[in-house]
């Protein structure tokens, strides 16, 4: 995890050359490294003493100094012990945290930040979802509708894709978009669940999303998975670092990221997707394990959300609210009933250390704004959209005199660079078919 006062972040990781990466950015950050049983108690030895004074690292002893209360309930090999190091920063001032991995390489020479408070100028574009599911695949948005991201329901994969890979809307100049939490993707090998790595085991190592991507933000109500690989939370937001304990290690932070959409809506916050940060060269993992982690994904990921899309609360407090929803989460058999109290422990955490959360409002889907807009369809082949059609679509805006949504259903034989034209085309749904060759087994 990487953090600033300023900002901090850090991980439980050894002398990687992501280390060395961190170590030497552009602005000024704080490194915090949260050690385990396993971490060997020189680690910061190892560190060049010019850049010692930019880490932060605590000993699996010093850890258990702390007064915070949710150490009584982390194990030793958790991926959850990250919690120590989230209060750690928040309590030493800082006001962004950047959370990574170990094998999370940036390609640039600083950490992407976007404003807590952006513009259209920052994000162009809302990605918002169908009537048939709640999901969005953000990984089509950014030019590969084949992949998934880990978390996302496998039953809902084939109704989203129909439904379209990419449905955005522009940002409006009045929007307020209070980019909160900011996932940035990964490049190379990118986070998937371990059925599409053991269905596609060629692809890995190889996946590069379209840099010229604009960032997206999620509306209200719209899902997609987010991860704790290459993440930016703001202040407003901390209270949303919590890593589930009673999960696996493959949905924790999945878990986390589902609840803490939801409880965006209610401080009008915003979920925000933009392009590659960094080339993952992913450690190796047995994905026959990865995938017994993953069972709860494949099971609950739509059941779950589904829940929360549903789920509301007067409470006045958003602490009220975030205790409620963890308790509801268990009554409803998404994680272990022992999970609320760990949490209500991180919240007592939280209040101690002087965390000062905002203020919660009620939000309503059912007296959501009303905009009148004008549709346009188009269908045929991918190689008509074209410069001739750009002037007729821009012709036809002028004689609307108004909002115009684009809507394109095309169909394609083979990927060429018009392809990747039309990935980064300003429509608001993208439906592409490919031609394919069907074999049916003779009688």
């Amino acid at each position: 995890m990487i953090s600033r006062t300023s900002r901090l972040g850090g991980d439980k990781i050894l002398y990687s050359h992501a280390i060395r990466k961190f170590l030497s950015l552009k602005s000024e950050w704080k490194l915090m490294v949260i050690g385990d049983r396993k971490t060997p108690k020189d680690w910061l030895e190892h560190i060049a003493e010019p850049d010692r004074h930019n880490v932060i690292f605590l000993t699996i002893d010093e850890q258990k100094k702390f007064s915070y209360r949710i150490i009584n309930y982390l194990p030793e090999g958790s991926y959850a012990r990250k919690n120590i190091g989230y209060l750690t920063s928040i309590e030493c001032g800082a006001k962004i945290i950047y959370e990574s991995d170990d094998d999370n390489l940036l390609i640039t020479d600083d950490i992407k930040v976007l404003p807590k408070r952006s513009t259209l100028m920052h994000i162009p574009s809302f990605a918002f979802h169908r009537k048939r599911s709640s999901f969005v695949n953000i990984y089509g948005t950014f030019g590969h509708p084949k992949i998934w991201p880990r978390g996302f329901p496998l039953d809902e994969l084939k109704t989203v894709t129909e439904d379209g890979w990419s449905s955005t809307r522009g940002t409006r100049p009045d929007d307020k978009i209070n980019a909160y939490i900011q996932q940035y993707l990964a490049d190379l090998d990118p986070d998937v669940d371990a059925i599409y790595r053991l269905a596609n085991p060629m692809t890995l190592g190889h996946i590069r999303f379209i840099r010229e991507q604009k960032p997206v933000a999620l509306e209200p109500f719209t899902f997609s998975p987010y991860n704790t690989q290459n993440t930016i939370t703001h202040y407003e937001a901390f209270w949303g670092l919590y890593l589930p304990v009673t999960t696996t290690f493959r949905v924790c932070d999945i878990w986390r990221g589902f609840w803490v959409q939801r409880i965006l809506w209610d401080i009008g916050g915003h979920l925000v997707f933009g392009s590659s940060t960094v080339d993952q060269k992913r450690n190796a993992h047995s994905y026959i394990k990865d995938m017994d982690d993953e069972q709860q994904l494949y099971h609950q990921s739509g059941q779950f959300v589904r829940f929360l899309i549903e789920w509301t609360s007067p409470a006045e407090s958003l602490f009220q609210r975030i205790s409620q929803l963890a308790s509801d989460i268990a009554t409803n058999s998404f994680w272990n009933q022992k999970e609320v109290d760990i949490l209500n422990a991180w919240l007592d955490d939280l209040i101690q250390i002087g965390y000062q959360p905002p203020s919660p409002t009620i939000i309503d889907k059912k007296n959501a704004t009303q905009i009148r807009r004008a549709a346009l369809c188009v269908t045929g082949p991918t190689k008509y959209i074209n410069d001739n059609w750009r002037n007729t679509e821009a012709d036809i805006k002028r004689r609307v005199n108004g909002v115009t949504d684009v809507f394109l259903f095309l169909s394609s034989t083979n990927e060429t660079a018009q392809l990747d034209k039309l990935l980064t085309y300003n429509a608001t749904v993208k439906v592409l078919y490919e031609d394919r060759q069907l074999d049916y087994l003779s009688r």
